[in-house]
């Protein structure tokens, strides 16, 4: 920081020169970080994305034991992507979840059907896997459902989310 004497006025502050090195030090230190926080926001979202189906399939299978009736979890438009509704069987809307974010693939899978005793009904789904396509540095997670109908959340261990969550 420079000083500088002005008709007896002695004036502090920063050069030109000094703003834009520094300003030039800013531009270069953010343009390294900011695809790292674009990998940890897209993270958390697949974190969140899974979390929210996790938990309405919770929901979904309660509300089939408590109502003692088959509850439906139904992916908007046939894709999880789009988000899903869990409804009774003859369409009364229990919770509704909104889309999901559009950097995710889609995630086409059958309705969960979850009968009266908590159980899904036949066939049994596969694990529903929440990843983002052609990003190996976020971490894929899956929603697996056992025979009794309890939803778990899986983490992609071997990097590599195209195979799911191995």
């Amino acid at each position: 920081m420079g000083t500088m004497t002005f008709r007896g006025v002695v004036a502090r502050g920063f050069t030109l020169i000094e703003l834009l090195v520094t300003i030039s030090i800013v531009a270069i230190l953010l343009s390294l970080a900011v695809p790292s926080f674009s990998d940890l926001i897209l993270n958390q979202q697949v974190r969140v994305s899974a979390g929210d189906l996790q938990t309405s399939l919770f929901y979904a299978r309660s509300e089939a034991i408590k109502r003692a009736a088959d509850v439906n979890v139904v992916p908007s438009g046939g894709d999880w992507k789009n988000g899903w509704t869990v409804q009774l069987t003859d369409g009364t809307l229990l919770r509704r979840q909104a889309p999901l974010n559009d950097q995710l693939p889609s995630m086409s899978r059958a309705t969960v059907a979850y009968q009266s005793d908590g159980h899904i009904a036949p066939p049994v789904i596969g694990a529903i896997v929440i990843r983002v396509s052609g990003n190996n540095q976020v971490t894929a997670r899956c929603i697996a459902i056992d025979l009794g109908g309890r939803p778990s959340l899986v983490v992609d261990t071997d990097g590599n989310p195209a195979n799911g969550c191995n």
